[in-house]
């Protein structure tokens, strides 16, 4: 088994149905963070802040399998893609796989963007700082300032919206 995190979002319907709705479909034991709310980050005008989370499952398969899952949770929150960035119900990134790099047409292991994005690397560091921290170092140390000060904002556009998802 390999330790896998999963980046979970939603701004569209009710966003914490939607995120409780895919941690109850994924393979268990599992380990979730708290949930954050962000502003969007490059997405069409008047779209809705999204709650965010990361969880992590343990997943023994290969990129196909993880592909399909993702796939499935997102299609079971009927997500429909009309344009790029655009609200949505649901969106799950694999972030990261434990003793997994990949790069190909479908999926990119680790995450390549993740390290800029905070509404990741916040929850990320309810779970794995140590992973958190070599991803994106000064925006760990920044959001783990505002934990220390006990800051519902941990980070520009970041807000501690509630507790553990699971």
């Amino acid at each position: 088994m390999a330790s896998t995190y999963l980046a979970l979002g939603s701004n569209l319907g009710i966003r914490v149905g939607y995120l409780r709705g895919a941690v109850r479909s994924l393979p268990g034991p599992l380990r979730c963070s708290r949930v954050y709310e962000t502003d969007p980050v490059q997405a069409p005008a008047g779209s809705r802040p999204f709650l965010n989370a990361v969880v992590e499952i343990d997943f023994s398969a290969d990129t196909g399998a993880l592909l399909g899952l993702v796939n499935r949770l997102e299609s079971q929150a009927n997500r429909i893609r009309t344009q790029v960035n655009g609200p949505r119900t649901l969106d799950v990134d694999v972030i990261y796989v434990e003793g997994m790099v990949t790069s190909n047409s479908e999926m990119t292991v680790p995450h390549p963007r993740c390290s800029e994005r905070a509404f990741v690397i916040a929850p990320l560091m309810d779970l794995e700082p140590q992973l958190a921290r070599r991803l994106s170092p000064e925006m760990a140390a920044d959001i783990q300032q505002a934990f220390d000060k006990g800051l519902s904002e941990v980070y520009q556009g970041v807000r501690i919206y509630g507790g553990l998802l699971c």
